[in-house]
């Protein structure tokens, strides 16, 4: 994420100073563009040597976003290899950057970024709450990674390109302006993006706790032969068997005295306990001592909402959702909302 609120959440500095950068970039080339100068603002032609900052910072940018750390010593060795390049050509009059050197030093970089991407989209051990905005985080990344890839090109190109680089950099600006207006509008329509889990914390509060998504409206996958016969006995009445669970889910006076098992939502829906049993195979997105943990969870988080523990200590709230041990609680707490316990009550209003 690019912000947090809270002291033991980093910034991502990196891709500030990318925004920064990009926006200073297009302001003077619009001067230009506008007539109001006829001199080329890039840094990369004033020295060509400041090309060697573009992809470490991309490469930073990425490595926070999805190793979710950082350490500023070891961050500081990426621009050890720039800073050297620039100062030498700054006291050496005869320097010149072999045309090699920048191919070679931006390609690994990029490739350390594709191998940081590979990551993030292969991630399976995943827990409830990072699920609800993976898919959202890894778009924006791989927006990101085309972005970075485009520059790695253009900026081996434009340095040692024989046309005219007024030209050139028009026509990068154009293009790369239009896939940053994507990013952009994306990143706000997504305000995960910019605030990170506190943001996703806060609408848990607001939203019903049902809302995080249980059910599928269609089979999660092929149907085994030996499950067909009850499958399509279950077929028929599917949407109205989910409609009565998600009631159960909801009613204050069953979760919070028996834990929803498929022994007990069969004797409460009055349906044979296998046909249940076929439905969560097929169509839930949980086991079933998830989904009974997770509706635990619901009502704790309800609970919580309502001020339980204004009078009552974690443990007793532990207890009144079912679960035997607070540890236990705070595991599936933790597990289903994606922060402890403490960390929830303190992004109450």
């Amino acid at each position: 994420m690019i912000c947090y609120t809270k002291p033991n959440r980093k910034t991502n500095v990196y891709f500030l100073i990318i925004l920064l950068i990009v926006g200073l970039q297009r302001f003077l080339n619009g001067i230009e563009v506008l007539g109001y100068s006829t001199n080329t603002y890039s840094p990369l032609k004033f020295r060509m040597s400041l090309a060697f900052f573009i992809v470490p910072i991309f490469y930073l940018f990425f490595y926070r976003l999805i190793r979710e750390n950082n350490n500023r010593w070891k961050e500081l060795l990426h621009f050890f290899v720039p800073i050297s390049i620039v100062l030498i050509d700054i006291y050496v009059d005869s320097f010149k950057i072999h045309y090699l050197l920048y191919l070679i030093f931006s390609v690994s970089y990029f490739f350390s970024i594709v191998l940081l991407l590979k990551e993030l989209v292969l991630k399976n051990k995943l827990s409830q709450f990072e699920k609800k905005n993976y898919q959202t985080i890894k778009t924006w990344a791989i927006l990101m990674a085309t972005i970075t890839f485009l520059l790695v090109i253009y900026s081996n190109y434009f340095l040692f390109s024989e046309f005219n680089p007024h030209q050139n950099l028009n026509i990068f600006y154009k293009f790369s302006s239009l896939l940053w207006l994507i990013l952009i509008v994306y990143m706000f329509r997504n305000p995960v993006i910019i605030f990170g889990e506190q943001h996703l914390i806060k609408k848990i509060r607001e939203n019903t706790p049902q809302e995080i998504l249980i059910w599928n409206a269609k089979p999660l996958k092929t149907i085994e032969q030996k499950d067909r016969k009850v499958f399509d006995v279950v077929f028929p009445k599917i949407d109205m068997i989910l409609l009565d669970i998600q009631m159960l889910q909801k009613n204050i006076s069953i979760i919070s005295t028996i834990t929803l098992t498929t022994k007990t939502m069969a004797q409460e829906l009055k349906i044979p306990k296998h046909h249940l049993d076929v439905i969560f195979k097929y169509y839930c997105h949980y086991s079933v001592n998830d989904f009974s943990n997770l509706v635990k969870i619901n009502y704790a988080v309800s609970l919580i909402k309502n001020g339980y523990l204004k009078k009552h200590t974690v443990a007793s709230l532990g207890e009144e959702s079912l679960f035997k041990s607070r540890y236990t609680f705070s595991q599936n707490f933790k597990k289903f909302i994606g922060v402890s316990v403490s960390e929830f009550i303190t992004t109450a209003p």
